[in-house]
């Protein structure tokens, strides 16, 4: 049993390592797409982009949800707030991961905004804590990512990522290095219905996939398909969305899965209210 608990604990590091660098992104919107949301203009650019809700107009506020391979030790969860504030928007994320033996939190706080008129800059503080058996005891650290994006017209989009490039440390162990990432992509709306996002990553001391790309297919305005893949390792994902508007509000409903070649399967489930 012992063996056991502690090969969950080593994945679930693992995983919690993938979080921390945006690997498993905010929402099942992207999730539906292979996670390739870099682009997304939706509150969860919280986790995906900080300088992508700078397109955002209204306040939004997000739950999401993942049962990582079917696994109840390596459940992960996460909520997302933004608005427009004096010019620009700021956001709010708290991410939560693992189970008794092994738990991590995020806690973000970002601003972004607009330098020109096709041009974001966003940028996010991190706190993570991460708490462990006795034996191998917590963690706490203090980073902080940032995001690009450009909009040349309104069909193409191009957005850059990098999460912790100073790379710090934990505070209790300065050896044991906050992983460091980078991630480039773009999306193309070929029509009002049919969207393409693609993007690549590289990772410094944990990991990311090196290649991700989704569509997403919208049936009318409160219907939408989604699918893509992930490389190296191969992850197939799968999802829907509906979207009610009550008045000037929109509350949004969306359910992804995904299939990784090792793990098996992860159901996702995201909800999201415009206002």
């Amino acid at each position: 049993m012992k063996k056991i608990l502690t090969c969950i604990l080593f994945i679930g590091f693992g995983l919690a390592v993938s979080a921390q660098t945006t690997t498993n992104t905010g929402g099942a919107r992207a999730a539906g797409m292979a996670n390739a949301g870099l682009t997304n203009q939706d509150v969860w650019a919280v986790f995906n982009n900080p300088a992508a809700y700078s397109w955002m107009n209204n306040k939004a506020a997000g739950l999401f949800y993942e049962n990582r391979f079917l696994m109840k030790e390596t459940g992960y969860g996460a909520l997302a707030f933004s608005s427009p504030l004096m010019g620009g928007n700021v956001g709010f994320g708290y991410s939560h991961f693992g189970y008794s033996l092994f738990q991590s939190d995020k806690f973000a706080l970002g601003f972004s905004q607009q330098l020109f008129k096709n041009f974001a800059l966003g940028l996010q503080v991190n706190y993570f804590s991460v708490r462990q058996s006795d034996y191998y005891g917590n963690l706490n650290s203090l980073t902080f990512e940032a995001g690009v994006m450009s909009k040349p017209n309104d069909k193409l989009s191009i957005g850059f990522y990098v999460f912790n490039p100073l790379n710090l440390s934990y505070f209790e162990n300065t050896d044991f290095k906050m992983p460091v990432a980078l991630r480039l992509g773009f999306s193309y709306l070929f029509s009002k219905s049919l969207l393409l996002s693609v993007e690549t990553g590289k990772a410094i001391n944990g990991y990311t996939p090196v290649f991700r790309s989704g569509i997403e297919y919208n049936i009318n305005e409160q219907f939408a398909v989604r699918t893509g893949v992930a490389l190296s390792p191969t992850e197939y994902s799968f999802g829907l969305g509906y979207n009610n508007f009550i008045q000037k509000n929109k509350i949004g409903f969306d359910i992804a899965y995904a299939y990784h070649e090792v793990l098996g399967s992860t159901p996702k489930l995201s909800i999201n209210y415009e206002f």
